[in-house]
């Protein structure tokens, strides 16, 4: 009754629109009152999540508080957690974020952290390998024969991608390594003098040692790697070993996993590459 207006003539039509105006006012209110119930529900399981993860990041349990923060990764800083949780507790198999490149082809804005494998771990320092193919470069400028010491792609990983990559106390923390580069075991093919470097390529049996299948050698590469031309089949890419292939040919795996020993021509454009170095861990974070 408090929804007829007593002042004017009955009008069937307009206490209906009035009637109904008033319901969706009601239900509208209600819903919305629902609704803030249920978001400040899942804001307080949220918290109990986070605060938990907090308090086992803070004892040192850091596979654990990883594991609590990915399941909240966009709460707070969760996400910055999880990265410091992974670089705490690096062990073979797991992933870490070291350094910054671009990844996803959008150069306005920053660079993305790049996420690396786990492939060995040493006292306090780990072996790792990108986990995604980060760029697209020819194995050699010029078409001829080379080693992995004579190489352009070398000289970029040591130069332009070492620079650009990391900060200058993330460079303190990546060791100098002696390589060494054997010959082709198929075809013979010599892999030339040892080297010493910060950033490198696997070998064909460092890809064969620390994949233990094809499937575990399917890389993925990034839009930016794309765009720069990496060769790209169901998702999958081609990427490059520092290993000689046969002749003049460098190594690479192939985009279903498999190790292709004869490899391709050095200056082809479409072979992606996963940088691979030593971190000393003592004072790892993200």
């Amino acid at each position: 009754e408090d929804l007829l207006d007593c002042n004017e003539p009955f009008d069937d039509n307009k206490n209906y629109k009035k009637a109904l105006k008033y319901a969706d006012d009601k239900l509208s209110a209600a819903l919305k009152g629902y609704v803030s119930h249920i978001n400040d529900e899942e804001d307080r399981k949220k918290q109990n999540i986070y605060d938990k993860a907090v308090s086992l990041y803070d004892s040192g349990k850091y596979a654990e508080a990883k594991v609590a923060f990915k399941t909240i990764k966009e709460y707070k800083d969760s996400m910055m957690y999880q990265m410091r949780a992974s670089n705490k507790s690096p062990e073979a198999g797991s992933y870490i974020y070291f350094g910054q490149y671009e990844q996803d082809s959008n150069t306005s804005n920053n660079k993305k952290a790049i996420e690396w494998i786990v492939l060995a771990k040493e006292n306090n320092k780990v072996f790792v390998v990108s986990r995604y193919a980060l760029d697209c470069k020819k194995y050699n400028e010029t078409c001829k024969f080379v080693t992995w010491e004579t190489c352009t792609l070398r000289t970029w990983l040591n130069g332009s991608f070492y620079d650009n990559a990391f900060s200058s106390s993330e460079k303190a923390m990546i060791l100098s390594s002696t390589i060494a580069n054997e010959n082709n075991p198929e075809y013979g093919t010599a892999g030339g003098n040892k080297t010493t470097d910060r950033v490198f390529l696997l070998s064909i049996s460092e890809a064969q040692k620390y994949f233990s299948s094809d499937s575990e050698r399917l890389a993925k590469p990034t839009a930016y790697a794309i765009v720069n031309g990496a060769y790209e089949d169901d998702g999958y890419c081609f990427w490059w070993l520092r290993s000689p292939g046969r002749g003049s040919r460098a190594a690479c795996v192939d985009p279903d996993g498999s190790v292709l020993d004869y490899g391709d021509d050095v200056y082809v454009d479409y072979g992606a590459v996963r940088p691979a170095l030593w971190i000393d861990i003592s004072n790892l974070e993200p």
